[in-house]
């Protein structure tokens, strides 16, 4: 093989294949952080009680201190459930859009990464000859 065939084959798989594997590991990425933080099942069950607390009413009738035991109980797991699925929403959303903001920049980067030989070539060679 040339080795002057070696520049356009290298050409040809910067702008063809790698930008399609960068694409698809990219949105591999994003499909992991959004299912790794369960955004859409966590969005679903905002507020269900945390790890399943709840309690249940002992004695049958009105009894008024055994109500709103089971009333306090309940509103409290619902609200702190409700305040760490909110938090890791959030997380997550966050993460997802770092990943794809990052995915971006390092896309436009991949394009723009050959113009950097004879851009760095030039300039080198203008710092030598002043």
């Amino acid at each position: 093989m040339s080795y002057f065939l070696i520049i356009p084959s290298y050409v040809y798989w910067h702008y063809t294949e790698a930008l399609r594997d960068i694409a698809r590991v990219w949105t591999n990425f994003l499909w992991f952080l959004y299912n790794f933080f369960s955004v859409s099942l966590l969005t679903r069950t905002l507020f269900a009680p945390w790890q399943r607390i709840s309690e249940k009413r002992t004695r049958t009738g009105l009894h008024m201190e055994d109500i709103a035991e089971v009333v306090v109980t309940n509103t409290i797991m619902r609200a702190v459930g409700a305040l760490l699925r909110f938090i890791l929403i959030v997380v997550g959303v966050l993460s997802v859009l770092i990943a794809f903001w990052a995915g971006l920049l390092f896309y436009v980067l991949w394009i723009l990464l050959p113009a950097l030989i004879p851009v760095s070539f030039f300039y080198g060679l203008s710092i030598f000859v002043s």
